[in-house]
Protein backbone atom coordinates (compact mmCIF):
# COMPACT_ATOMS: atom_id res chain seq x y z
CA UNK A 1 0.00 0.00 0.00
CA UNK A 2 1.41 3.40 -1.01
CA UNK A 3 2.70 5.48 2.10
CA UNK A 4 0.81 8.48 2.45
CA UNK A 5 2.70 11.53 3.73
CA UNK A 6 1.47 13.17 7.15
CA UNK A 7 1.51 16.67 6.48
CA UNK A 8 -1.78 18.30 6.15
CA UNK A 9 -4.03 19.57 3.18
CA UNK A 10 -7.45 20.27 1.55
CA UNK A 11 -10.00 18.17 0.09
CA UNK A 12 -11.53 18.85 -3.35
CA UNK A 13 -15.13 16.71 -3.90
CA UNK A 14 -16.58 17.26 -7.65
CA UNK A 15 -19.87 16.19 -7.98
CA UNK A 16 -19.93 15.52 -11.81
CA UNK A 17 -22.89 14.21 -14.40
CA UNK A 18 -21.69 10.64 -14.14
CA UNK A 19 -20.14 10.17 -11.07
CA UNK A 20 -18.04 12.58 -8.23
CA UNK A 21 -14.40 12.47 -8.03
CA UNK A 22 -12.40 13.13 -4.79
CA UNK A 23 -8.50 14.19 -4.40
CA UNK A 24 -6.38 15.18 -1.10
CA UNK A 25 -4.13 17.97 -1.99
CA UNK A 26 -1.00 19.15 -0.06
CA UNK A 27 -0.77 22.81 0.42
CA UNK A 28 1.47 23.04 -2.63
CA UNK A 29 -1.09 22.21 -5.30
CA UNK A 30 0.57 18.45 -5.70
CA UNK A 31 -2.37 15.38 -5.72
CA UNK A 32 -1.89 13.06 -2.91
CA UNK A 33 -5.08 10.64 -3.17
CA UNK A 34 -7.89 10.74 -5.56
CA UNK A 35 -10.42 8.26 -6.30
CA UNK A 36 -13.85 8.12 -7.92
CA UNK A 37 -17.34 7.00 -7.43
CA UNK A 38 -19.90 6.43 -9.71
CA UNK A 39 -23.91 6.94 -9.84
CA UNK A 40 -26.96 6.58 -11.47
CA UNK A 41 -28.61 8.73 -14.23
CA UNK A 42 -32.40 8.25 -14.38
CA UNK A 43 -34.91 8.80 -17.82
CA UNK A 44 -38.49 8.19 -16.45
CA UNK A 45 -39.83 9.79 -19.59
CA UNK A 46 -38.64 10.80 -23.00
CA UNK A 47 -36.25 14.25 -22.12
CA UNK A 48 -36.72 13.83 -18.40
CA UNK A 49 -32.99 13.37 -17.23
CA UNK A 50 -32.65 12.67 -12.85
CA UNK A 51 -30.10 11.57 -10.24
CA UNK A 52 -30.94 10.95 -6.42
CA UNK A 53 -29.34 13.25 -4.07
CA UNK A 54 -28.61 10.50 -1.26
CA UNK A 55 -26.67 9.47 -4.27
CA UNK A 56 -24.75 12.01 -4.43
CA UNK A 57 -24.50 12.02 -0.64
CA UNK A 58 -23.53 8.29 -0.39
CA UNK A 59 -20.59 8.90 -2.88
CA UNK A 60 -18.97 11.20 -0.63
CA UNK A 61 -19.15 8.80 2.15
CA UNK A 62 -17.72 5.49 0.21
CA UNK A 63 -15.06 8.10 -1.51
CA UNK A 64 -13.83 9.06 1.61
CA UNK A 65 -14.37 5.80 3.49
CA UNK A 66 -11.85 4.50 0.39
CA UNK A 67 -9.82 7.38 2.01
CA UNK A 68 -9.46 6.00 5.73
CA UNK A 69 -9.13 2.47 4.22
CA UNK A 70 -6.08 3.98 1.88
CA UNK A 71 -4.53 5.59 5.68
CA UNK A 72 -5.46 8.87 5.05
CA UNK A 73 -6.16 10.84 8.51
CA UNK A 74 -8.88 12.38 9.29
CA UNK A 75 -6.69 15.11 11.04
CA UNK A 76 -5.20 15.79 7.88
CA UNK A 77 -7.87 17.17 6.21
CA UNK A 78 -7.39 21.06 7.38
CA UNK A 79 -9.96 22.59 4.81
CA UNK A 80 -12.83 21.07 2.03
CA UNK A 81 -13.79 22.90 -1.42
CA UNK A 82 -16.38 21.64 -3.12
CA UNK A 83 -17.49 21.79 -7.37
CA UNK A 84 -20.67 20.20 -9.28
CA UNK A 85 -22.58 20.31 -11.92
CA UNK A 86 -24.88 22.76 -12.73
CA UNK A 87 -28.31 24.51 -13.26
CA UNK A 88 -29.92 21.95 -11.62
CA UNK A 89 -33.60 22.07 -9.57
CA UNK A 90 -34.17 20.35 -6.21
CA UNK A 91 -36.69 21.49 -3.54
CA UNK A 92 -35.83 20.54 0.19
CA UNK A 93 -38.73 20.80 2.67
CA UNK A 94 -38.52 22.58 6.54
CA UNK A 95 -36.33 19.25 7.59
CA UNK A 96 -33.83 19.49 4.65
CA UNK A 97 -35.21 16.33 3.08
CA UNK A 98 -35.49 15.84 -1.10
CA UNK A 99 -38.93 16.31 -2.17
CA UNK A 100 -37.94 14.81 -5.28
CA UNK A 101 -35.31 13.63 -7.33
CA UNK A 102 -32.78 16.01 -8.96
CA UNK A 103 -33.90 17.43 -12.34
CA UNK A 104 -30.40 17.62 -13.91
CA UNK A 105 -29.17 20.61 -16.25
CA UNK A 106 -29.72 18.62 -19.77
CA UNK A 107 -33.52 17.71 -18.73
CA UNK A 108 -35.40 19.39 -21.15
CA UNK A 109 -39.24 18.80 -19.66
CA UNK A 110 -39.70 22.92 -19.19
CA UNK A 111 -40.07 23.99 -22.46
CA UNK A 112 -43.45 25.28 -22.38
CA UNK A 113 -42.62 26.65 -18.86
CA UNK A 114 -39.21 28.63 -20.24
CA UNK A 115 -41.65 29.97 -23.68
CA UNK A 116 -44.18 31.32 -20.82
CA UNK A 117 -41.46 33.28 -18.93
CA UNK A 118 -39.94 34.25 -22.21
CA UNK A 119 -43.19 36.06 -23.24
CA UNK A 120 -44.16 37.37 -19.95
CA UNK A 121 -40.86 38.46 -18.83
CA UNK A 122 -39.21 39.59 -22.72
CA UNK A 123 -36.49 38.35 -24.20
CA UNK A 124 -34.34 41.41 -24.78
CA UNK A 125 -35.19 42.05 -20.82
CA UNK A 126 -33.92 38.44 -19.91
CA UNK A 127 -31.00 39.46 -21.55
CA UNK A 128 -29.97 42.82 -20.50
CA UNK A 129 -30.94 41.82 -16.36
CA UNK A 130 -29.65 38.02 -16.65
CA UNK A 131 -26.78 38.17 -19.08
CA UNK A 132 -27.98 35.22 -20.47
CA UNK A 133 -31.36 33.25 -22.01
CA UNK A 134 -33.36 31.14 -20.54
CA UNK A 135 -34.23 28.29 -22.40
CA UNK A 136 -35.36 24.59 -20.91
CA UNK A 137 -32.21 23.83 -19.07
CA UNK A 138 -32.39 26.83 -17.20
CA UNK A 139 -33.32 26.66 -13.25
CA UNK A 140 -36.09 29.22 -12.90
CA UNK A 141 -37.80 27.13 -15.90
CA UNK A 142 -37.33 23.88 -14.06
CA UNK A 143 -38.93 25.72 -10.76
CA UNK A 144 -41.96 26.68 -12.71
CA UNK A 145 -42.09 23.31 -14.80
CA UNK A 146 -42.33 21.82 -10.46
CA UNK A 147 -44.42 24.36 -9.45
CA UNK A 148 -46.93 23.87 -12.62
CA UNK A 149 -47.47 20.18 -12.22
CA UNK A 150 -46.31 19.31 -8.81
CA UNK A 151 -47.81 21.94 -6.39
CA UNK A 152 -47.61 19.12 -3.81
CA UNK A 153 -44.00 19.50 -3.84
CA UNK A 154 -43.70 23.40 -4.56
CA UNK A 155 -45.90 24.24 -1.62
CA UNK A 156 -44.09 21.83 0.78
CA UNK A 157 -40.49 23.17 -0.34
CA UNK A 158 -38.81 25.58 2.42
CA UNK A 159 -35.57 25.97 -0.17
CA UNK A 160 -34.11 25.32 -3.52
CA UNK A 161 -30.88 23.43 -4.59
CA UNK A 162 -29.86 25.03 -8.10
CA UNK A 163 -26.40 22.67 -7.62
CA UNK A 164 -25.00 19.84 -7.02
CA UNK A 165 -21.66 21.07 -4.78
CA UNK A 166 -24.70 22.77 -2.58
CA UNK A 167 -26.62 20.00 -1.59
CA UNK A 168 -23.31 18.54 -0.21
CA UNK A 169 -22.32 21.77 1.57
CA UNK A 170 -25.43 21.54 3.07
CA UNK A 171 -25.32 17.93 4.39
CA UNK A 172 -21.78 18.62 5.56
CA UNK A 173 -22.42 21.67 7.36
CA UNK A 174 -26.76 22.25 7.65
CA UNK A 175 -26.17 25.43 5.28
CA UNK A 176 -27.33 25.79 2.13
CA UNK A 177 -25.72 28.50 -0.52
CA UNK A 178 -25.02 28.69 -3.81
CA UNK A 179 -21.85 30.17 -5.77
CA UNK A 180 -22.04 33.28 -8.33
CA UNK A 181 -21.14 31.27 -11.15
CA UNK A 182 -23.59 28.40 -10.23
CA UNK A 183 -26.28 31.29 -9.15
CA UNK A 184 -25.62 32.90 -12.90
CA UNK A 185 -26.91 29.71 -14.91
CA UNK A 186 -30.37 30.11 -13.23
CA UNK A 187 -31.69 32.74 -15.13
CA UNK A 188 -32.77 34.71 -11.59
CA UNK A 189 -29.26 36.55 -10.73
CA UNK A 190 -28.33 40.02 -12.00
CA UNK A 191 -25.39 39.12 -13.33
CA UNK A 192 -23.75 42.79 -12.36
CA UNK A 193 -24.79 42.84 -9.15
CA UNK A 194 -24.66 39.28 -8.13
CA UNK A 195 -27.80 39.22 -6.47
CA UNK A 196 -30.99 37.03 -7.29
CA UNK A 197 -33.63 39.71 -9.04
CA UNK A 198 -36.50 38.63 -6.45
CA UNK A 199 -38.75 40.97 -8.52
CA UNK A 200 -38.51 38.72 -11.32
CA UNK A 201 -38.85 36.09 -9.73
CA UNK A 202 -42.03 36.75 -7.94
CA UNK A 203 -43.35 38.21 -11.29
CA UNK A 204 -42.82 34.65 -12.51
CA UNK A 205 -45.04 33.56 -10.11
CA UNK A 206 -42.22 31.86 -7.81
CA UNK A 207 -41.83 32.68 -4.79
CA UNK A 208 -37.86 34.17 -4.33
CA UNK A 209 -37.51 33.22 -0.57
CA UNK A 210 -36.74 29.47 -2.25
CA UNK A 211 -33.31 30.85 -3.31
CA UNK A 212 -30.30 30.00 -0.77
CA UNK A 213 -27.52 32.97 -0.27
CA UNK A 214 -24.75 33.59 -3.04
CA UNK A 215 -21.63 33.78 -1.43
CA UNK A 216 -17.92 34.03 -3.01
CA UNK A 217 -16.05 30.57 -3.93
CA UNK A 218 -13.32 31.37 -1.42
CA UNK A 219 -15.63 31.96 1.65
CA UNK A 220 -16.23 29.85 4.23
CA UNK A 221 -19.93 28.59 4.79
CA UNK A 222 -19.53 26.91 7.44
CA UNK A 223 -18.28 23.42 9.82
CA UNK A 224 -18.42 19.60 8.97
CA UNK A 225 -21.05 19.17 12.18
CA UNK A 226 -21.77 16.28 13.92
CA UNK A 227 -23.94 15.10 12.04
CA UNK A 228 -21.79 14.56 8.99
CA UNK A 229 -18.66 13.50 10.64
CA UNK A 230 -20.15 10.16 12.00
CA UNK A 231 -20.83 8.53 8.70
CA UNK A 232 -18.28 10.59 6.67
CA UNK A 233 -15.57 10.40 9.62
CA UNK A 234 -14.42 13.83 8.44
CA UNK A 235 -13.21 16.21 11.63
CA UNK A 236 -16.42 17.82 13.55
CA UNK A 237 -15.34 21.29 13.21
CA UNK A 238 -13.34 20.88 9.42
CA UNK A 239 -13.83 24.11 7.58
CA UNK A 240 -15.76 23.96 4.56
CA UNK A 241 -15.57 26.55 1.26
CA UNK A 242 -18.40 27.76 -0.49
CA UNK A 243 -16.09 26.81 -4.40
CA UNK A 244 -17.59 26.52 -7.71
CA UNK A 245 -19.96 25.57 -10.08
CA UNK A 246 -17.80 22.76 -12.40
CA UNK A 247 -17.22 25.14 -15.07
CA UNK A 248 -15.53 28.40 -12.97
CA UNK A 249 -13.98 25.42 -11.01
CA UNK A 250 -12.39 24.14 -14.11
CA UNK A 251 -11.28 27.05 -15.76
CA UNK A 252 -9.37 28.03 -12.33
CA UNK A 253 -8.37 24.17 -12.16
CA UNK A 254 -6.69 24.58 -15.39
CA UNK A 255 -4.52 27.50 -14.43
CA UNK A 256 -6.32 29.41 -17.45
CA UNK A 257 -6.49 33.16 -16.51
CA UNK A 258 -5.55 35.14 -19.48
CA UNK A 259 -7.40 36.25 -22.21
CA UNK A 260 -5.31 34.53 -24.78
CA UNK A 261 -6.64 30.89 -23.98
CA UNK A 262 -8.95 29.31 -23.90
CA UNK A 263 -10.19 25.77 -22.36
CA UNK A 264 -11.95 22.95 -23.80
CA UNK A 265 -13.78 20.72 -21.47
CA UNK A 266 -14.36 17.09 -22.21
CA UNK A 267 -16.17 14.82 -19.89
CA UNK A 268 -20.14 13.26 -20.67
CA UNK A 269 -20.49 16.89 -21.57
CA UNK A 270 -18.28 19.61 -22.77
CA UNK A 271 -17.50 23.15 -22.79
CA UNK A 272 -15.16 25.64 -24.60
CA UNK A 273 -14.83 28.84 -22.35
CA UNK A 274 -12.15 31.87 -21.90
CA UNK A 275 -12.04 34.30 -18.69
CA UNK A 276 -12.38 38.23 -19.64
CA UNK A 277 -12.01 41.29 -17.30
CA UNK A 278 -15.06 42.94 -19.25
CA UNK A 279 -18.66 41.96 -19.70
CA UNK A 280 -20.20 42.22 -22.77
CA UNK A 281 -23.71 41.02 -24.14
CA UNK A 282 -23.28 37.51 -26.20
CA UNK A 283 -24.28 38.17 -29.17
CA UNK A 284 -25.00 34.26 -29.93
CA UNK A 285 -27.64 32.57 -28.60
CA UNK A 286 -25.12 29.35 -28.23
CA UNK A 287 -23.01 31.54 -26.01
CA UNK A 288 -23.63 31.86 -22.00
CA UNK A 289 -21.92 34.42 -19.58
CA UNK A 290 -20.80 33.18 -16.35
CA UNK A 291 -19.63 35.28 -13.19
CA UNK A 292 -16.33 34.29 -12.54
CA UNK A 293 -14.61 33.15 -8.90
CA UNK A 294 -13.47 36.87 -8.53
CA UNK A 295 -15.54 39.96 -8.67
CA UNK A 296 -15.70 41.72 -12.37
CA UNK A 297 -14.36 38.26 -13.97
CA UNK A 298 -16.40 36.87 -16.34
CA UNK A 299 -16.37 33.32 -17.99
CA UNK A 300 -17.57 33.34 -21.42
CA UNK A 301 -18.91 30.00 -22.40
CA UNK A 302 -20.14 27.89 -25.17
CA UNK A 303 -21.53 24.57 -23.32
CA UNK A 304 -21.78 20.84 -25.55
CA UNK A 305 -24.44 18.51 -24.03
CA UNK A 306 -22.52 15.98 -26.22
CA UNK A 307 -19.18 15.21 -25.70
CA UNK A 308 -17.95 11.78 -23.81
CA UNK A 309 -21.74 11.37 -24.15
CA UNK A 310 -21.17 10.77 -27.54
CA UNK A 311 -18.33 9.10 -27.68
CA UNK A 312 -19.69 6.14 -25.09
CA UNK A 313 -22.76 6.28 -26.62
CA UNK A 314 -20.76 5.04 -30.07
CA UNK A 315 -18.57 2.69 -28.15
CA UNK A 316 -21.90 1.06 -26.93
CA UNK A 317 -23.74 0.19 -29.62
CA UNK A 318 -20.28 -0.69 -31.77
CA UNK A 319 -18.67 -2.38 -29.36
CA UNK A 320 -21.40 -3.46 -26.73
CA UNK A 321 -18.94 -1.97 -23.92
CA UNK A 322 -19.15 1.95 -23.27
CA UNK A 323 -16.28 1.21 -21.01
CA UNK A 324 -13.78 -0.39 -23.58
CA UNK A 325 -10.54 1.09 -22.77
CA UNK A 326 -10.00 4.06 -24.99
CA UNK A 327 -6.83 3.50 -25.25
CA UNK A 328 -7.50 0.04 -27.46
CA UNK A 329 -9.36 1.87 -29.17
CA UNK A 330 -6.60 4.99 -30.19
CA UNK A 331 -4.80 2.78 -32.44
CA UNK A 332 -7.57 1.15 -34.30
CA UNK A 333 -8.75 4.57 -35.16
CA UNK A 334 -6.01 5.99 -35.91
CA UNK A 335 -5.89 3.54 -39.05
CA UNK A 336 -9.22 5.59 -40.39
CA UNK A 337 -7.89 8.64 -42.49
CA UNK A 338 -9.46 12.56 -41.50
CA UNK A 339 -12.67 12.47 -42.69
CA UNK A 340 -13.65 8.92 -41.88
CA UNK A 341 -14.17 7.99 -45.29
CA UNK A 342 -17.51 10.56 -46.16
CA UNK A 343 -19.18 9.51 -43.01
CA UNK A 344 -20.13 12.53 -40.48
CA UNK A 345 -22.07 12.82 -37.61
CA UNK A 346 -24.08 15.37 -35.90
CA UNK A 347 -23.53 14.38 -32.84
CA UNK A 348 -26.60 15.76 -30.99
CA UNK A 349 -27.94 12.81 -29.13
CA UNK A 350 -29.67 14.74 -26.00
CA UNK A 351 -30.10 18.20 -28.15
CA UNK A 352 -27.62 20.66 -27.93
CA UNK A 353 -27.33 24.19 -26.79
CA UNK A 354 -24.13 25.35 -28.53
CA UNK A 355 -22.95 25.85 -31.58
CA UNK A 356 -26.69 25.57 -31.95
CA UNK A 357 -29.17 26.05 -29.75
CA UNK A 358 -32.06 23.55 -30.52
CA UNK A 359 -33.33 21.11 -27.78
CA UNK A 360 -35.64 19.46 -30.47
CA UNK A 361 -32.41 18.26 -32.85
CA UNK A 362 -30.97 14.71 -32.56
CA UNK A 363 -28.01 12.54 -33.56
CA UNK A 364 -27.66 12.21 -37.46
CA UNK A 365 -24.73 10.30 -39.14
CA UNK A 366 -24.35 11.14 -43.18
CA UNK A 367 -22.54 9.07 -45.62
CA UNK A 368 -23.12 5.86 -44.84
CA UNK A 369 -22.53 3.07 -46.84
CA UNK A 370 -22.83 -0.83 -47.89
CA UNK A 371 -18.94 -0.09 -46.76
CA UNK A 372 -19.09 1.77 -44.16
CA UNK A 373 -17.32 0.18 -41.36
CA UNK A 374 -18.11 0.36 -37.10
CA UNK A 375 -14.55 2.09 -36.44
CA UNK A 376 -15.42 5.06 -39.49
CA UNK A 377 -18.56 5.77 -37.18
CA UNK A 378 -16.46 5.73 -34.25
CA UNK A 379 -13.87 8.41 -35.37
CA UNK A 380 -16.87 10.27 -37.20
CA UNK A 381 -18.30 10.63 -33.94
CA UNK A 382 -14.94 12.03 -32.45
CA UNK A 383 -14.89 14.42 -35.51
CA UNK A 384 -18.43 15.22 -35.21
CA UNK A 385 -18.10 16.78 -31.79
CA UNK A 386 -14.70 18.01 -32.49
CA UNK A 387 -16.24 20.42 -35.58
CA UNK A 388 -18.49 21.29 -32.54
CA UNK A 389 -15.48 22.73 -30.25
CA UNK A 390 -14.19 24.93 -33.69
CA UNK A 391 -17.71 26.28 -33.84
CA UNK A 392 -18.07 27.03 -30.42
CA UNK A 393 -14.41 28.11 -30.43
CA UNK A 394 -15.37 30.58 -32.96
CA UNK A 395 -18.58 31.86 -31.14
CA UNK A 396 -16.22 32.41 -28.12
CA UNK A 397 -13.48 34.57 -29.30
CA UNK A 398 -11.32 35.95 -32.00
CA UNK A 399 -9.80 32.89 -33.42
CA UNK A 400 -6.63 35.05 -34.59
CA UNK A 401 -5.76 35.80 -31.40
CA UNK A 402 -6.01 32.66 -29.70
CA UNK A 403 -2.36 31.13 -28.48
CA UNK A 404 -3.35 27.76 -26.87
CA UNK A 405 -6.11 25.59 -26.08
CA UNK A 406 -5.88 23.83 -22.86
CA UNK A 407 -7.91 20.50 -22.96
CA UNK A 408 -9.00 18.83 -19.57
CA UNK A 409 -11.47 15.86 -18.41
CA UNK A 410 -11.79 12.31 -19.46
CA UNK A 411 -11.63 13.20 -22.71
CA UNK A 412 -8.50 14.89 -22.84
CA UNK A 413 -6.57 11.33 -21.70
CA UNK A 414 -7.38 10.61 -25.97
CA UNK A 415 -4.13 11.68 -27.72
CA UNK A 416 -5.59 11.23 -31.03
CA UNK A 417 -8.58 13.37 -30.00
CA UNK A 418 -6.34 16.06 -28.68
CA UNK A 419 -4.22 16.07 -31.68
CA UNK A 420 -7.84 16.19 -33.73
CA UNK A 421 -8.31 19.01 -31.53
CA UNK A 422 -5.33 20.86 -33.16
CA UNK A 423 -5.78 19.84 -36.75
CA UNK A 424 -9.31 20.87 -36.90
CA UNK A 425 -8.99 24.02 -34.91
CA UNK A 426 -5.48 24.56 -36.25
CA UNK A 427 -3.97 25.61 -32.45
CA UNK A 428 -1.71 24.33 -30.08
CA UNK A 429 -3.67 21.94 -28.03
CA UNK A 430 -2.25 21.55 -24.42
CA UNK A 431 -2.92 18.85 -21.37
CA UNK A 432 -2.08 19.56 -18.00
CA UNK A 433 -0.12 17.44 -16.08
CA UNK A 434 -3.52 16.30 -13.79
CA UNK A 435 -5.87 17.31 -16.86
CA UNK A 436 -8.98 14.94 -15.17
CA UNK A 437 -8.63 16.64 -11.84
CA UNK A 438 -9.67 20.00 -13.56
CA UNK A 439 -13.16 21.07 -11.12
CA UNK A 440 -11.51 18.75 -8.33
CA UNK A 441 -8.19 20.67 -8.25
CA UNK A 442 -10.27 23.99 -8.65
CA UNK A 443 -12.57 23.50 -5.98
CA UNK A 444 -9.18 22.50 -3.95
CA UNK A 445 -7.68 25.70 -4.68
CA UNK A 446 -10.97 28.17 -3.31
CA UNK A 447 -10.21 26.50 0.02
CA UNK A 448 -6.31 26.81 -0.40
CA UNK A 449 -7.24 30.60 -1.12
CA UNK A 450 -9.90 30.70 1.23
CA UNK A 451 -7.58 29.82 3.80
CA UNK A 452 -4.79 32.20 2.49
CA UNK A 453 -2.34 29.77 1.58
CA UNK A 454 -2.51 30.79 -1.54
CA UNK A 455 -2.51 34.39 -2.31
CA UNK A 456 -5.31 34.20 -5.11
CA UNK A 457 -6.16 31.25 -8.01
CA UNK A 458 -3.15 32.74 -10.23
CA UNK A 459 -1.00 31.19 -7.40
CA UNK A 460 -0.90 28.13 -8.50
CA UNK A 461 -0.61 28.57 -12.66
CA UNK A 462 2.55 27.64 -12.83
CA UNK A 463 1.50 23.69 -11.84
CA UNK A 464 -0.91 23.33 -14.63
CA UNK A 465 0.61 24.76 -17.51
CA UNK A 466 3.27 21.85 -17.39
CA UNK A 467 2.09 18.73 -19.91
CA UNK A 468 1.77 17.29 -23.30
CA UNK A 469 1.55 19.56 -26.22
CA UNK A 470 -0.33 18.91 -29.60
CA UNK A 471 0.73 21.19 -32.51
CA UNK A 472 -1.66 21.26 -35.74
CA UNK A 473 -0.33 18.79 -38.60
CA UNK A 474 -0.39 21.27 -41.67
CA UNK A 475 -1.67 18.19 -44.33
CA UNK A 476 -4.31 17.13 -41.62
CA UNK A 477 -5.08 21.00 -40.93
CA UNK A 478 -5.99 21.65 -44.37
CA UNK A 479 -7.95 18.32 -44.96
CA UNK A 480 -9.99 19.22 -42.41
CA UNK A 481 -10.93 22.92 -43.10
CA UNK A 482 -12.59 21.41 -45.92
CA UNK A 483 -14.40 18.79 -44.61
CA UNK A 484 -15.38 21.28 -41.24
CA UNK A 485 -17.18 23.68 -44.42
CA UNK A 486 -19.12 20.83 -45.55
CA UNK A 487 -19.97 19.80 -41.86
CA UNK A 488 -21.69 23.03 -40.81
CA UNK A 489 -24.42 22.86 -43.53
CA UNK A 490 -25.74 19.80 -41.95
CA UNK A 491 -27.42 21.31 -39.39
CA UNK A 492 -28.96 24.45 -41.37
CA UNK A 493 -29.96 21.67 -43.56
CA UNK A 494 -31.37 19.58 -40.70
CA UNK A 495 -33.20 21.80 -38.83
CA UNK A 496 -36.94 22.22 -40.32
CA UNK A 497 -36.90 18.21 -39.93
CA UNK A 498 -35.98 18.62 -36.27
CA UNK A 499 -39.35 20.74 -35.15
CA UNK A 500 -42.01 18.54 -33.42
CA UNK A 501 -45.54 19.07 -34.33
Amino acid sequence: MKLIPKQPGVLGIDVGTSGMKMAFYDFEGNEILSTREEYPTYHPHPGWIEQSPEDWWNAVIHGLDTFWKRNLNPHQIAAIGLSGQMENCLLLDQSGNPLHRVLLYSDSRAIREADLINRKIGKKRILQIFGNRIDHATTIAKLLWIKRNHPEWYHSAETMVCGAKDYIIFRLTNHLVTDPTNASTTGSMNILSEQWEKSIIEEVGLHSSLFPAIVSATEQVGVVSKDASIPTGITTGCPVFCGLGDAGASQVGAGVIGSDRIHCYLGTTGWVAIMKPEYHLPQSEGLFVLNGPELRQYLYIAPLLNAGRAYDWILRITTGDKKKKYHEMEHLLSTVPCGSNGVYFLPYLVGERCPNRDSNATGVFFGLTDQTTDLEMIRATLEGVTYGIRQSLEITMDSTTLNEIVVIGGGSQSKLWCQMIADVCGSKVTVPIRSTAGPCFGAALCALVGMKVKRDFSDIEPLRTQGQQFYPREKNREIYQNLFQFYTKLYPTLKPLFKKE
